[in-house]
């Protein structure tokens, strides 16, 4: 409210946050987080969809599973997520990133990844959504939004908590590959810093 101090407001948002993750770790399906990380080990290439506020958690997944050797890609334009979902194959994963499970384009990208035979994969808010109809295996959060919500801060880092879950996982199960890519990347970037 205007009368709470910017302190105050912190407060309220982290206790919203954590509230999220309780909630989100209660739907979380675990056998489909588990599938989806056999699905990304075992990928020959993955693909991650966002648009708006989803944008930069697909550019997250993608940034830390291409840190980890796999060869991952984000899309966050509408015309360039058709055309690469329409060239996946059976055992690439596509992962389509929507809190409201409704982004038209976004179900079409998923859509043509399923008919060309990827795993498809959804990271959505519960409850019934179009997105469902096309995902292999549905990750589910649960987050209430508060009236200034733009930012969409609590699915954004309940979709988070799911990609970091993800990536740790296939990281610790293939472990000596995963670090050494992680390393080689490493490497790679002392120039840059």
């Amino acid at each position: 409210s205007a009368s709470d101090t910017a302190f105050d407001i912190y407060e309220k948002v982290c206790n919203d946050i954590y509230c999220s993750l309780e909630r989100t770790k209660k739907v979380l399906d675990k056998d489909a987080l588990e599938k989806t990380s056999a699905a990304i080990r075992n990928a020959g290439k993955i693909i991650v969809f966002g648009l708006g506020n989803s944008a930069a958690i697909a550019m997250d997944a993608s940034h830390k599973l291409l840190r980890a050797g796999y060869n991952a890609v984000a899309y966050t334009d509408n015309h360039m997520q058709v055309i690469a979902a329409s060239h996946l194959k059976p055992k690439d994963v596509a992962i389509g990133i929507s809190h409201s499970g409704s982004s038209k384009d976004v179900i079409e990208a998923l859509q043509i990844a399923k008919d060309h035979g990827a795993v498809t994969v959804c990271i959505t808010n519960k409850g019934k959504s179009p997105i469902q109809k096309h995902s292999d295996y549905v990750l589910h959060t649960e987050s209430e939004e508060t009236q200034y919500n733009i930012l969409a801060l609590n699915s954004r880092i309940a979709q988070l908590s799911i990609v970091d879950a993800l990536y740790y996982h296939v990281v610790y199960q293939q472990s000596e590959k995963s670090l050494a890519s992680i390393n080689d990347t490493e490497i790679s970037l002392k120039t840059k810093k």
